[in-house]
C-alpha cells in the first residue's frame, strides 16, 4: 500500500484517534469552523494548543513553529521514527491491511499482542512521569463561587458536594466550571462542562477553560479526577471504582458522602500508565471499571460484544496488579451513554453486585504459551 493509498483511507475521526493515541489521552478541541486542534507536543514539544488539522487539505499546521505536514510526518515527529515505521503504526492503530481477506484474523491477533505489549511495557517502566504543571490557586476565583448549577442538581449531585469539590459556574459561557487538582491538592487545570445543546452536539461537552486568552488545560492522562478528595477512603478500602466523567465522582460522593466515596474519573475512555501508577501508589487491591454504556439493545448482540472487547482491552493492563472487575449492564438499567451512577444509588448498587471478575492476564498468557 502506498502512502497516497493509505492517506486516502484516513478520515477525520481516524486522525483524531491517532493524535489522541500519540498524546496518551483523549483531549482535543475544535475551532469555530470545526477544525480539530491538538497539542504542539506532537509536533516539536511544548504544551500549547496550536496544532491544527485541516481536512480539506489533509495537512496539519503548527502555529508555533509554522510547519505544515501530513499525518505520516506527524507520526514521524511524535514517535521520532522513520517513514516506514510511521506507516506501519498508522495501519496497525486503524486496523488497515493490504490484504482485506484476512483482516478479521489479523485484528484479533494484533489486539492480543497490543494487550500483552502494554503490560510488558508497563512492567519495564520503572519511573512513570507523574509531573504536572500547577496553576495559581486564585485563578478559580475568576468564577462565581456560590452557585450550584441546577443542571447537576437534577443529576443527583448535592450543593454540598459541589462546594466540597469547588465547582463553580459561568452563566455567560453556559458552563459548569470544574477545577482539577493533583493528588496533593494543587490546582493543575480548569475544565468546563457545557450545557449549551449546540456545543454538546458538536462534541464540545467538556473543554478546558480560557481565562483572559490563556487556556487552562492539563494532561488528563497524568491525573485522576477525585483522587485527591477520595484517596483516604481508597487507601482504607483498598478499592477504587474508575468511571469516565467528573460527574460520576460527584454523584458517588452525593450518594455516600464525601468521606465515603471511592470513585475517580479518567475524564475520557483511555487509561494510562501514569494513572495505573497513581492507583498502585495508594495500595489498591481491587479495581472496578465502570465506564459509560456504549451500546443499544441486549447483551450478546453485536454492538454489546464490541463494547465488551473495548472494556477488556482497557482493563487488561490492570490485571497484572489488581483484582479487576467490569460493570456491565445486562438488565437494561442504563440508557445509552449513561455512567453506572447516572440512574441513582440503587441502580449503581445493583450493577456493583453483578460486576464481572476478569481473570489475571498472567494466567491467560501462560495458557497461550
Amino acid at each position: 500500500m502506498t502512502a497516497l493509498e493509505l492517506k486516502a483511507k484516513i478520515t477525520v475521526d481516524d486522525v483524531i484517534k491517532i493524535c489522541c493515541d500519540l498524546q496518551g489521552d483523549s483531549e482535543h478541541f475544535f475551532d469555530n469552523e470545526g477544525h480539530p486542534i491538538f497539542s504542539t507536543a506532537l509536533c516539536h514539544g511544548g504544551d500549547s494548543w496550536k496544532l491544527y488539522y485541516y481536512p480539506e487539505t489533509g495537512l496539519f499546521h503548527c502555529y508555533t513553529c509554522s510547519s505544515s505536514y501530513d499525518i505520516i510526518e506527524l507520526v514521524c515527529r511524535a514517535k521520532k521514527c522513520d517513514f516506514v515505521q510511521a506507516m506501519n503504526y498508522i495501519k496497525k492503530t486503524l486496523h488497515i491491511y493490504d490484504d482485506n481477506s484476512d483482516a478479521e484474523e489479523k485484528v484479533e491477533l494484533t489486539d492480543d499482542w497490543d494487550i500483552f505489549q502494554q503490560v510488558e511495557d508497563f512492567e519495564k517502566t520503572k519511573d512513570v512521569d507523574l509531573s504536572v504543571t500547577t496553576v495559581q490557586e486564585n485563578m478559580i476565583e475568576y468564577f462565581y463561587p456560590l452557585a450550584a448549577p441546577i443542571e447537576w442538581i437534577k443529576e443527583g449531585i448535592t450543593p454540598e458536594v459541589m462546594r466540597f469539590y469547588n465547582i463553580r459556574v459561568d452563566s455567560a459561557l453556559h458552563k459548569i466550571i470544574i477545577p482539577h487538582v493533583d493528588i496533593n491538592g494543587n490546582l493543575i487545570g480548569i475544565r468546563g462542562r457545557s450545557y449549551n445543546p449546540f456545543e454538546i452536539q458538536e462534541g464540545k461537552k467538556y473543554m478546558p477553560i480560557f481565562i483572559e486568552g490563556e487556556l487552562y488545560n492539563h494532561p488528563l492522562g497524568k491525573n485522576l479526577f477525585g483522587l485527591y478528595q477520595n484517596k483516604e477512603t481508597i487507601k482504607k478500602l483498598k478499592k477504587v471504582l474508575i468511571c469516565e466523567s467528573e460527574k460520576a465522582v460527584l454523584q458517588g460522593a452525593s450518594f455516600y458522602g464525601v468521606d465515603n466515596c471511592f470513585i475517580v474519573a479518567t475524564c475520557g475512555s483511555n487509561l494510562t500508565q501514569a494513572q495505573i501508577q497513581l492507583i498502585m501508589d495508594l495500595g489498591v487491591e481491587e479495581v472496578i471499571l465502570g465506564y459509560d454504556k456504549e451500546y443499544h439493545g441486549l447483551v450478546g448482540e453485536e454492538e454489546e460484544i464490541e463494547y465488551e472487547k473495548k472494556l477488556l482491552k482497557t482493563i487488561r493492563p490492570l490485571t497484572q496488579y489488581f483484582n479487576t472487575y467490569i460493570i456491565l449492564d445486562s438488565e437494561g438499567l442504563l440508557d445509552y451513554k449513561d455512567s453506572p451512577t447516572d440512574k441513582g444509588k440503587e441502580v449503581l448498587e445493583k450493577l456493583m453486585k453483578k460486576k464481572i471478575y476478569i481473570p489475571t492476564i498472567a494466567k491467560e498468557y501462560n495458557k497461550k504459551r
